[in-house]
């Protein structure tokens, strides 16, 4: 698991290319320098979870965040070019990791298979931590897994800031990650961070 800082590091790394295609060498160079001094100065208001799969769920909040407020703030780039970009540098960093660690595909494509070890996993989902994100479970016959999220830190930490709007970029990655998966399908009607009551994950087993 890597902490904030190094997933802004990654994500302007792997990110580069787009920002450069977008704003140019000269100001791709200050997006890197703005993202890093904008990150020190939320680092103080980053929530200190105890409990790793909260960390690990909460990570790329900050740095995206990082990103946007350079990009939109610093760099003077409109509200949805900000976002585009911001997202495209995001998805750079995460197709980057989908295929630096195969043995995790393995091993999540195992999961999903197996009923003990998707047991396991919703069993840790449930343990709750004071301002951490609520899981609850949802009854679904049809369905390998499944339930809702009802607090989103990401959420909250997004609109302590003033730029909810990166939220749905990260909610995003959800699908990607379950595309990525064999023999199996993501079903979602809404997200908090998109505004919906709740977020409704039901993961099916895929249509042959």
């Amino acid at each position: 698991m890597s902490s904030p800082s190094e997933c802004l590091a990654h994500i302007l790394a792997e990110g580069r290319f787009h920002a450069i295609r977008s704003l140019g060498e000269e100001c791709a160079a200050e997006l890197h320098t703005h993202a890093k001094e904008r990150y020190l100065a939320l680092e103080a208001t980053i929530p200190r979870f105890r409990r790793s799969m909260n960390r690990r769920i909460f990570e790329l909040g900050p740095p995206v965040l990082a990103i946007y407020q350079a990009l939109h703030h610093d760099l003077g780039v409109d509200r949805e070019p900000a976002l585009r970009l911001a997202e495209e540098m995001l998805h750079a960093f995460h197709h980057k990791q989908l295929h630096r660690s195969p043995l995790h595909g393995i091993a999540m494509d195992m999961m999903f298979r197996l009923k003990p070890a998707r047991n396991l996993l919703m069993r840790g989902l449930f343990a709750e931590e004071p301002d951490g994100f609520r899981f609850e479970q949802a009854d679904d016959a049809g369905a390998l897994m499944a339930f809702d999220v009802r607090a989103c830190p990401l959420v909250s930490f997004a609109r302590r800031h003033g730029a909810p709007e990166i939220v749905a970029m990260i909610c995003r990655l959800d699908d990607l990650e379950a595309s990525a998966r064999r023999g199996v399908e993501l079903r979602r009607t809404g997200t908090l961070g998109t505004g919906a009551e709740r977020c409704d994950f039901r993961y099916v087993a895929a249509k042959k």
